[in-house]
């Protein structure tokens, strides 16, 4: 082979195996480039994600925890006197039985002031009930309203739910009597007897408190039978809630 060109084809061999080599380099640097260009990038959205996102998700967390939260009704203290409280509600059962009617249901009572809202639902031989009464005194203002609506007001409501019920109902004093107290007026108190029972006597009825309970805030009757002749209340209070 001649000299010259040997010369050219070493030269040509030795151009391609740089050319080779320096591809073989970009590539490399390039994969690497783009591998930390990738971290870099992780790493900038890691710092957003912490920065921006964990508090966003927080709040979002904390915004639906608040709205899920039922607020609560606002209620007035409690007092030492029970005479003094003006504000709280009943539920519970109750039992009626008269020389002519009788029956069990449900009741849901609501003071406010002066005024007495009173649900009865059930039997009780009256059927569904509502009754308002309001004022002071023995004898209140009572409006009743029956489920098949009719809507008597003063002596009217008096007489048909004396008609309903086979009997009278003290319906001033029982305001008094579910919280355990005596109502304004002449009454005698019994001790406690052996079976645990407080007796109060007023305006011809006997009423006996056969359990009480301080969980609502105060010491207040769970177990009331109240009688009178041949006609007896029974009330078993479920759930009291005081100054609400």
């Amino acid at each position: 082979m001649p000299l010259a060109s040997g010369l050219a084809t070493a030269s040509r061999d030795q151009t391609l195996r740089f050319s080779f080599a320096a591809a073989s380099l970009w590539r490399a640097l390039r994969f690497s480039f783009a591998a930390v260009l990738r971290r870099q990038l992780a790493e900038v959205r890691g710092i957003r994600l912490r920065l921006f996102s964990w508090p966003a998700l927080a709040a979002v967390f904390l915004l639906a925890a608040g709205c899920a939260t039922t607020p609560k009704a606002p209620g007035t203290a409690i007092p030492a006197d029970l005479k003094d409280l003006d504000r709280w509600q009943a539920r519970g059962r109750l039992g009626v039985s008269g020389p002519d009617n009788g029956g069990s249901g449900s009741f849901e009572w609501r003071q406010r002031g002066d005024v007495s809202n009173v649900d009865i639902r059930g039997p009780v031989g009256i059927g569904g009930v509502h009754l308002e009464l309001s004022g002071t005194g023995g004898n209140p203002n009572l409006i009743l309203e029956t489920s098949d609506g009719l809507k008597l007001e003063s002596d009217a409501a008096w007489d048909e739910l004396q008609n309903r019920l086979g009997t009278s109902v003290p319906a001033g004093n029982l305001r008094y009597w579910m919280l355990g107290l005596a109502a304004p007026g002449e009454h005698r108190w019994r001790d406690e007897n052996e079976n645990g029972v407080t007796t109060l006597e007023q305006g011809g009825w006997r009423i006996d408190y056969q359990r009480y309970s301080t969980e609502p805030g105060a010491r207040v009757p769970m177990r009331i039978t109240a009688t009178s002749g041949d006609a007896r209340v029974r009330i078993v209070v479920d759930r009291w809630q005081l100054g609400q």
